[in-house]
């Protein structure tokens, strides 16, 4: 990620968070056009604010967000499926896209960068909920 980007992506996040109930309402329905319920959409949203709001700030310090980001791994709200760029990545742009008043595909490549260093710290650390949509079943 370059510094570029990392500027675009912190920028762009403090214009969303002035926009915080549009993005979490644009969210939801982006989730439920994804086919995931509406309590489960509601759930996801809250966390996904959360996680993105703490992980944004991580974003130039690799170690750093590696552990926060495997910390928020573990607080995900559906038993059943785990994050996964093809859902929450894809929801997330759209929703974002849709609420930013400037967003751009300059934006979008830069926030795209995000979730790769996401995902490449999460597999780095072996827990990799970003990279794959199926959560392992939990043990008894």
């Amino acid at each position: 990620m370059t510094p570029d980007d990392l500027s675009t992506v912190q920028r762009s996040w403090t214009e969303l968070g002035r926009r915080r109930p549009e993005m979490a309402a644009e969210l939801c329905r982006q989730y439920e056009a994804a086919g995931v319920a509406q309590v489960a959409a509601r759930h996801r949203t809250e966390w996904l604010l959360v996680a993105v709001g703490e992980l944004v700030e991580l974003l130039p310090a690799p170690s750093r967000l590696a552990t926060r980001a495997c910390d928020l791994g573990k607080t995900w709200p559906d038993p059943v499926a785990a994050p996964s760029y093809g859902v929450e990545g894809t929801v997330w742009m759209s929703a974002a896209g849709a609420c930013h008043p400037a967003w751009s595909d300059a934006t979008e490549a830069a926030w795209r960068q995000a979730w790769l260093l996401l995902s490449d710290v999460l597999a780095a650390e072996t827990l990799s909920p970003f990279t794959d949509g199926n959560r392992p079943a939990p043990t008894a």
